[in-house]
C-alpha cells in the first residue's frame, strides 16, 4: 500500500485535491440566489458595502445617500477593495459565489504549497488543505484568513530570494484582497519585527527582498486606506465618529482565552478542538523521543512547538485584551488607543491550527512507520489508532460546520431545510411588491424597518435612515436616537447598547429586546406598543416604515397601515407590514 501510495504522482493529488475544493462551489451555482449564507456581518453589512462602492466606482462621490442620509465611503469601506470590480460587473449573489469560491482555491493551493514544502507528504498536505479550505470563514474578507498560507509562503519565497516577481505579486493580491485594520496590521507587525531583528543581527540585507515584500505590502495598504488613515489620525478636516462614544467592557480573561485557543470565534471559526488535542498528544511523544528526532522531523516538531506557542500566545494576548482592566485603561485612554481592535491579531491562528494538524499528521506518520520497523505492535497499533481519530473526527468536524453542508441539505430538502437563505434574507420579491405598491421613485423618501434588517430594504435600492456601521458620524448617532428615545428609555440595557456601542443603528424595542430584527412570517412574535418619534423620523426624511409586525399603537403615532395584509410571498421569510408616517 505504502509503495503504490508512493508511485502516484504528487502532482495528481494535488490536482485531484483541487477538483474536490472546486465541487464545493457547485451548489453555490445550482442554488443561486437560495444558497444558504451566514448573514452575520455579510449579508447584513459588507455586501452592502460592496455593492454600494461598486455602484459609485469611479464617480468622485464620498459619501451615499442610500443609506443613514449619505453615509461617507470610509463608514462602509469593504474589507477586499478588489471584490468591487466583481461586483461592478456580476449581480451581487454571483459576486459572492465568485469571491467565495476564489477564496477556498486561493486557502487549497497556500495550505498545499507550506505544507508540501514543510512534511514532503501530498497526501497529508492535500488533506489539511482541503479541511481549510472548506472552512466556514466570511469570505466578505477577502483573502484575510483564507489567503494566509499563500502569503506566508511568499514572504518565505522573499526571504530565500527565490521567485522573486511572483511572491511580489502575491503580497500585493493578498493587499488588494484583504484589510488593513482586520489583519493586515498584524502581518505587517510580525514582519516588521523580524526585520528589526535583521537589522540587529546586521543580516538585513542578505534578505532585502523580504524587506522590499514588506514595503509593498505596506504601500499598497497605505494607498487603498490613506482616507481611512487620515480619519484614524485625526489629519484635516474629519467627521466625528460615533467610535467616540462607544464604552468597552470587559470580558473574562480564562473564558476568552479557551474560547480562541479551543473553540474559534464567529469570526475565525477554526473548530480546532480536535487539532489541539491531537497536537498536544504528538508534542508529549515528541518530548518523549526529542534525542531520536533527526533530519526532516526535527525541523516539524521545532515547527510544531512554536506554531503551538504562537497560538497560545495569540490567545492569550486577546484574552488579556479584552480583560476589564484593560477595556477600562482603553476607554480611559481614548482615540486610536480605544477604538483599535489590535486583539484580532488571533486571525492569524486560524492558518496556523491546520499547519499544526498538518505536522502532527506527519510526525505520527513517521514514528508509525518507525515502530512497525521495530515491530513494536502496541506502539504502531495506537499510533494508527491515534492518527485515524484525528483524521476522521478532524474531516468530520470540519464537514459538519462547513457552508458546503448547509447547501448540500438546502439541496436535497429545499424549503424544508430553515437556514436563512440570500433570497430568505433580501426578500426582493416582497420589496418588489411594495416598490410597484408605493409606485415612487426610491430616491425621493426615507424609510425605516421594524423587525427587519435595514439591510434588506438597502439591497432592494430603497433608501434607508436605519443601518449598521462600525463608523458613521457621531451627529447621526444622536440625531437617529430622537427617534428611538422612547424604546431606550424603557430597558437599561438597550439604552447602553445603543449609547455605549451604536453599531447598530436600528428602529430598536424594549418588548423584542437588543439583536431582535429578523422576525419570521408566522412567529409568534408580538409587541403591545411601539414608542418612536415620528416627527423626528418625518424630520429626516422617513415616510414609509417597513414592519415585520403590526404594530397594536398606530393611530397613537399618527402612522397609517397602508393596506391590511402584509406584503409577502408563499416561500418569503418575512410578512412585511407597510405604514405611512
Amino acid at each position: 500500500m505504502k509503495k503504490f501510495l508512493e508511485n502516484i504522482d504528487k502532482r495528481v493529488v494535488a490536482v485531484l485535491g483541487g477538483m474536490i475544493v472546486m465541487a464545493a462551489g457547485i451548489p453555490y451555482l445550482l442554488l443561486g440566489e437560495n444558497v444558504v449564507v451566514n448573514f452575520h456581518d455579510q449579508l447584513d453589512g459588507e455586501i452592502l458595502g460592496y455593492i454600494l462602492h461598486a455602484k459609485y466606482l469611479f464617480t468622485g462621490v464620498d459619501s451615499y445617500p442610500e443609506m443613514m442620509n449619505g453615509i461617507s465611503k470610509n463608514g462602509f469601506f469593504p474589507p477586499s477593495p478588489l471584490w468591487i470590480l466583481f461586483y461592478k460587473i456580476l449581480p451581487p449573489v454571483v459576486a459572492y459565489d465568485f469571491c467565495q469560491i476564489f477564496c477556498m482555491l486561493t486557502a487549497y493551493l497556500g495550505m498545499y504549497i507550506c505544507l508540501e514544502r514543510l512534511v514532503e507528504n501530498s497526501y497529508i498536505a492535500v488533506f489539511c488543505a482541503i479541511l481549510f479550505a472548506y472552512l466556514p470563514l466570511f469570505s466578505v474578507y477577502g483573502l484575510c484568513q483564507y489567503g494566509q498560507p499563500l502569503l506566508f509562503y511568499a514572504f518565505y519565497l522573499l526571504y530565500t530570494g527565490k521567485h522573486r516577481l511572483c511572491a511580489l505579486g502575491v503580497v500585493v493580491l493578498y493587499a488588494f484582497t484583504s484589510s488593513l485594520v482586520l489583519v493586515g496590521y498584524a502581518v505587517l507587525g510580525f514582519c516588521g519585527l523580524y526585520l528589526l531583528w535583521l537589522l540587529c543581527k546586521r543580516r538585513l540585507w542578505d534578505h532585502k527582498w523580504f524587506l522590499m515584500g514588506w514595503i509593498a505590502l505596506l504601500c499598497c495598504y497605505v494607498a487603498v486606506n490613506y482616507e481611512l488613515l487620515l480619519q484614524i489620525f485625526g489629519v484635516g478636516r474629519q467627521r466625528k465618529s460615533h467610535k467616540e462614544i462607544i464604552l468597552r467592557s470587559g470580558k473574562n480573561i480564562l473564558k476568552s482565552f479557551c474560547t480562541v485557543f479551543y473553540k474559534g470565534t464567529l469570526h475565525t471559526p477554526t473548530h480546532q478542538q480536535v487539532i489541539v488535542l491531537f497536537s498536544v498528544v504528538v508534542l508529549l511523544v515528541g518530548l518523549i523521543l526529542y534525542k531520536q528526532l533527526d533530519g526532516r522531523k526535527l525541523v516539524a516538531y521545532h515547527f510544531l512547538v512554536s506554531g503551538f506557542c504562537f497560538n497560545i500566545f495569540c490567545a492569550l494576548f486577546y484574552a488579556l485584551y479584552q480583560s476589564e482592566f484593560v477595556a477600562q485603561w482603553r476607554n480611559q485612554i481614548g482615540g486610536v488607543v480605544k477604538e483599535f481592535q489590535i486583539d484580532r491579531i488571533y486571525w492569524l491562528s486560524v492558518s496556523v491550527w491546520y499547519i499544526l494538524l498538518g505536522l502532527s499528521l506527519y510526525l505520527a506518520w513517521e514514528w508509525i512507520g518507525q515502530w512497525r520497523e521495530e515491530r513494536n505492535r502496541i506502539a504502531t497499533t495506537v499510533g494508527i489508532v491515534c492518527m485515524m481519530l484525528a483524521l476522521c473526527a478532524s474531516a468530520a468536524t470540519t464537514f459538519y460546520y462547513s457552508d458546503l453542508n448547509k447547501n448540500l441539505h438546502r439541496l436535497r430538502l429545499g424549503e424544508a431545510y430553515k437556514q436563512m437563505t440570500w433570497r430568505d434574507f433580501y426578500a426582493p420579491d416582497v420589496f418588489s411588491q411594495i416598490d410597484n405598491f408605493i409606485g415612487r421613485e426610491k430616491s425621493s423618501y426615507r424609510t425605516l424597518s421594524f423587525g427587519i434588517c435595514p439591510a434588506a430594504p438597502l439591497y432592494n435600492g430603497f433608501y434607508c435612515l436605519d443601518g449598521y456601521s462600525n463608523n458613521y458620524d457621531l451627529s447621526y448617532l444622536y440625531q437617529f436616537r430622537k427617534i428611538i428615545e422612547g424604546e431606550l428609555r424603557k430597558d437599561a440595557s438597550l439604552k447602553q447598547y445603543y449609547d455605549a456601542w451604536g453599531c447598530r443603528c436600528y428602529v430598536l424595542s424594549a418588548e423584542l429586546g437588543i439583536n431582535n430584527y429578523l422576525i419570521a412570517k408566522g412567529s409568534n412574535t408580538a409587541i403591545h406598543e411601539l414608542s418612536i418619534n415620528v416627527v423626528c423620523a418625518k424630520e429626516m426624511g422617513a415616510k414609509y416604515l417597513f414592519s415585520a409586525l403590526r404594530i397594536p399603537n398606530a393611530q397613537e403615532l399618527g402612522i397609517k397601515l397602508m393596506r391590511e395584509e402584509p406584503f409577502e410571498t408563499a416561500d418569503s421569510y418575512y410578512s412585511i407590514y407597510l405604514y405611512e408616517l
